[in-house]
């Protein structure tokens, strides 16, 4: 539940540095109040997903505090922590809105998992948006597609960057749309043709221009003409046909390959790549006047797992295409939704588009975590491990777990939650195991 902003309210300033801690531990972000009216000025600045607070405050009550929240935010979950003796307080909050309640007092665990829920709520509740296959739902997508949208305006180069699978080209395709050069969008992936090739495909070539050239073709260039040319994967071109590349980008002009006649074309350049440009000129593997005239403008694109808001609306985008496909009418449970936000999907969007498709194949009108256990390893991380024989066979099975549980909150990016869902335990055991062993 990394990324999920909590509001805590609790005058006991020692009971809210320790509720605090916990929160923080479990990967939420979180903000603390010791009051009901100074928990409403850090509301009104700033939006949260979930409030706990506690029914007795100073001054505004938590029952009070409740209704002014709602009044502001109609979809935030509160959580109502009260004393065993005004439980009616608990119902009262109930029926004005609150999520839940947890009496005093209470095991961390309870409060964490029905707070895990109200967040899931949450997810599940937020409105997605699309933009030319662009599935999203959170702010940090919604700020790149308004900048994209800004830059679509200018005829300046852009880089965008980003992991595999993250969406570059749908992003690109957007700016093309959004932009005066609505005629062709042109796409090459410079990586994927030989380099003896590329410059022919890139500038076209004349007849008789080498074996097998029996008549003259126009290339990307000349067929991108008053449009956009996106080239994919600009880091994976060579070397020695970057200087080619950088004249047309200064110039604007070309030469067909076996011709001496110079040509114009007038295309938007929108470029990608998930390699580290900077690092590659550093290391002299990219030219650095190439790099400078491509990267005018930038954007970069964050991997879906630094993005989790975004799950969910790609989760139901992805089911409700392939179901229509199918003809399939398909659900995923709880349990296999719980397991499919604890994962951290290296192959992005990819990945995930990939994986409900083939739930969506295999399943008999429902997704359940067996199914997906059954294809596919996301409980248990893959280890390399060779265990040393001359050991006793209780300190082999210690290091065993130990580098499982390292590869667990690797893959999970260190958010204890999401581990232990990896690992099938619970996270009060996955606390104790970390201190046993030192993680």
């Amino acid at each position: 539940m990394d990324s999920f902003r909590v509001l805590l309210v609790e005058d006991d300033k020692v009971q809210r540095e320790l509720l605090t801690e916990l929160l923080e531990e479990e990967g939420f972000s979180v903000a603390s109040a010791s009051s009901g009216e100074r928990a409403l000025d850090l509301f009104r600045k700033e939006r949260y997903d979930a409030v706990i607070t506690d029914v007795r405050l100073p001054g505004m009550s938590g029952l009070e505090l409740l209704q002014k929240l709602k009044e502001l935010e109609p979809s935030v979950e509160i959580i109502v922590i009260t004393a065993f003796s005004s439980v009616d307080d608990a119902v009262k909050a109930i029926k004005m809105g609150a999520f839940h309640y947890v009496t005093k007092p209470f095991e961390p665990e309870v409060l964490l998992n029905l707070l895990r829920k109200a967040c899931k709520l949450r997810l599940l509740s937020k409105p997605s948006r699309e933009c030319c296959g662009l599935v999203y739902s959170s702010k940090v997508m919604e700020n790149l597609i308004n900048q994209a949208s800004l830059f679509a305006r200018s005829d300046a180069p852009v880089l965008i960057t980003g992991e595999s699978g993250s969406g570059k080209e749908l992003l690109a395709r957007f700016i093309h749309r959004e932009s005066r050069r609505k005629v062709q969008f042109v796409a090459v992936n410079c990586g994927a043709l030989p380099k003896e090739l590329f410059e022919a495909e890139l500038f076209g070539y004349e007849k008789g221009a080498f074996t097998g050239a029996t008549s003259s073709k126009k290339g990307l260039v000349e067929e991108a003409e008053g449009g956009t040319l996106f080239l994919d994967e600009i880091g994976e071109l060579p070397l020695e046909l970057q200087p080619k590349l950088l004249r047309f980008l200064q110039e604007g002009e070309f030469r067909r390959v076996g011709s001496t006649k110079l040509r114009k074309a007038s295309v938007r350049i929108i470029a990608a790549t998930n390699r580290d440009l900077k690092r590659m000129v550093k290391d002299g593997k990219f030219r650095e006047d190439l790099y400078y005239r491509l990267s005018v403008l930038t954007l970069n694109i964050l991997p879906l797992r630094d993005r989790p808001e975004d799950i969910p609306v790609l989760i139901e985008h992805f089911l409700r295409k392939y179901s229509k496909k199918y003809s399939k009418k398909v659900r995923i449970t709880l349990e296999a939704l719980e397991l499919l936000l604890a994962y951290s999907y290296p192959g992005n969007v990819r990945e995930l588009e990939n994986l409900i498709h083939r739930l969506v194949i295999l399943s008999r009108g429902e997704v359940d975590r067996a199914l997906l256990t059954s294809f596919m390893n996301l409980t248990s991380p893959s280890v390399s491990f060779t265990p040393d024989l001359s050991k006793p066979l209780p300190k082999v099975i210690e290091e065993v777990e130990r580098a499982m549980i390292e590869e667990a909150l690797r893959r999970a990016n260190f958010v204890q939650t999401r581990a232990a869902r990896l690992l099938g335990i619970d996270e009060k055991s996955l606390r104790y195991k970390r201190k046993k062993y030192g993680i």
